[in-house]
This record gives structure tokens, C-alpha cells and sequence, in this order.
């Protein structure tokens, strides 16, 4: 438990609580607080994957510019990151965002740059903007939405951890989609020890990953409401079913998770959540796990309620 020689190895390890009091008779739901990680969201462990990843093929050295395309979350954590590494942050915000993730991106001494909510092959997308940015600026692009160490990092570390802690494979792994690389990396280590673990992604309504179409998702923030990942096309043959989430489903799960529950998650934690309860609704029994990838901290101005 420590002392520890930097904030940075506290990356990981974070726990899995059973949920108690919302899930149907006879299921068993596991929710990994990853907002237990040091900026509060699971996106610390794929910064640290990418970014040493980048170090390590020598594309960044000392004093360098790291550049991220991102909603919040990856954005905090690559921003934080850079900070302790002697790194400068470059973070293209997809307008619409949490307020309160780009205040912390600020202070963590990051430039921000916003870009306009859009399809994902559209000039303007954050993806093609930070691309822009990078070559300008002489910069590395993480690019989350392709990276591999994006899905190797879950694959290595969230996927070990749940195997670990559950002491046993689970029956269903439910996690929504945003880059993909938390459920690619996750379904990639069960399925290669031979795991008969079901993989449910979840999506907002209306996400092109539903659709099959250029269409905008509901807008659950940290979810792939306009994006379909190149990491998604590679690895979706390893997700068995896919469950759309409206926004107030999972606004309302959220508020039952932190009232009934005590677990404080987010607003994709609230979708994961729902997801969860309608798979375990389904099947009766058996064990299901998902993550909390952030704290509803992030989330007060949406407190206010629905309309």
C-alpha cells in the first residue's frame, strides 16, 4: 500500500464492489470503480500505455508535445500525464462537453482546442483536427481511437484485475462503446484463455455502431455517439451482442446507482449499469460485470434533472 515513488504507479488495481439492491433475483453485478484511478477515470491507464508506447518507438522524447483527440476523460488523463512526465498537451475538444473537464484540463496546463460535433469522416471531426495539429506543432497523436496500447492496456491490466478479483471468468462482460478500447481489450484476454464469457457493448440510441449509418447517437458523453474506431472495426467480431441505452436510462440508472447503491459513477456508468440490469433480466442468473469508468463529479451540471 506504499509509500508510493510517484502518483503515476497508482494507475490500476482499483476495486469491484457488488451491486446489492438494484439487480433482479438471483443475478450477480460487478461494478469496477475506475473512477478510483488517480484523475478519476479508466482513461489514466491507457494514457500511460500510449504515451510509453510512444517513447518507446522514439517518436516522443524530452520536452515533447503530446496531441489527444477527446471528450474529457483520455483528455484529463493525457494532459495529467504530460504534466508529471515533462510533456506539453495539446487536447482538441469535441464541443458539448463536460464544463467541468475542461476547467481541468486547463489547469493541468494543456492547451485546448475545440472542434464541432460531426460525423467521424468530416473534416472538422476531432480526430482530423488534432491530426492537423499534430504535424503542425511537430507533436505525437496518441489518436485513442486507433491506438493498440489502447486496448493492450485493459487487455493487460482491467481484464487481469476482474479475472483476478471475480477469482473466475464472469458470465457476461457488458461495457459501453466509445473508442472500443476497454471491451476490445478485455474481450481479447478472455477470449483467448478460453473464456465462455458473453460480450455485450452498449451504445447510445441512434449510434452509428447501431445504426450502420453516418448517424449522431444520443449524446452520453464518453460513448461512441458520432465515431466508429478503427479499434471497434477490428475487434467487433469478438462482441456478441450489442444493447442500445437512451440518455435518460441511463441518467436515471446513474441516480439509482449513487442513491441505492453508494457507487457515484457517471453518466456511461449509468448506461453500462442499465445495459447490465437488461442482459441480467434476461438470463435470471449468473455473474456480470462492468466498470464505472468515471465519477458523476464530472457530471453536476447535469444534476439538475430531466426535463
Amino acid at each position: 500500500m506504499g509509500p508510493y515513488g510517484s502518483v503515476v504507479e497508482l494507475i490500476g488495481n482499483t476495486p469491484l464492489v457488488r451491486l446489492r439492491r438494484i439487480p433482479p433475483p438471483g443475478a450477480q453485478i460487478y461494478v469496477k470503480l475506475e473512477y478510483m484511478n488517480p484523475t478519476g477515470s479508466h482513461k489514466d491507464r491507457i494514457a500511460l500505455y500510449m504515451v510509453r508506447e510512444a517513447e518507446r518507438r522514439g517518436l516522443l522524447r524530452p520536452g515533447g508535445v503530446v496531441v489527444e483527440a477527446s471528450s474529457g476523460n483520455t483528455a484529463i488523463s493525457v494532459a495529467w500525464l504530460a504534466s508529471q512526465l515533462g510533456y506539453k498537451a495539446v487536447i482538441v475538444v469535441e464541443e458539448g462537453a463536460s464544463p467541468a473537464k475542461v476547467s481541468v484540463i486547463k489547469a493541468l496546463g494543456a492547451e485546448v482546442v475545440f472542434a464541432p460535433r460531426v460525423p467521424f469522416d468530416h473534416p472538422e471531426h476531432p480526430v482530423r483536427v488534432a491530426e492537423r495539429l499534430a504535424e503542425e506543432r511537430g507533436g505525437v497523436f496518441l489518436n485513442q481511437f486507433e491506438n493498440e496500447a489502447n486496448a493492450r492496456a485493459h487487455c493487460e491490466t482491467t481484464a487481469a484485475e476482474l479475472y483476478s478479483q471475480l477469482g473466475g471468468w464472469p458470465d457476461v462482460f457488458v461495457m459501453g462503446i466509445g473508442t472500443a478500447g476497454t471491451i476490445a481489450g478485455v474481450s481479447k484476454f478472455f477470449k483467448e484463455r478460453g473464456a465462455k464469457t458473453r460480450i455485450v457493448g452498449v451504445v447510445p440510441r441512434g449510434s452509428p455502431i447501431a445504426t450502420g449509418r453516418p448517424t449522431l447517437g444520443e449524446a452520453i458523453e464518453g460513448l461512441a455517439t458520432s465515431t466508429v474506431s478503427p479499434i471497434y472495426e477490428r475487434y467487433s467480431g469478438l462482441i456478441d451482442a450489442l444493447v442500445e441505452v437512451d440518455y435518460r436510462r441511463a441518467y436515471e440508472t446513474m441516480l439509482r446507482l449513487a442513491k441505492e447503491e453508494g457507487v457515484l459513477g457517471g453518466l456511461s456508468t449509468g448506461a453500462n449499469v442499465a445495459a447490465a440490469l437488461e442482459v441480467a433480466g434476461e438470463s435470471g442468473s449468473g455473474v456480470a460485470a462492468t466498470l464505472a469508468p468515471d465519477s458523476m463529479f464530472r457530471y453536476t451540471h447535469l444534476l439538475g434533472g430531466l426535463a
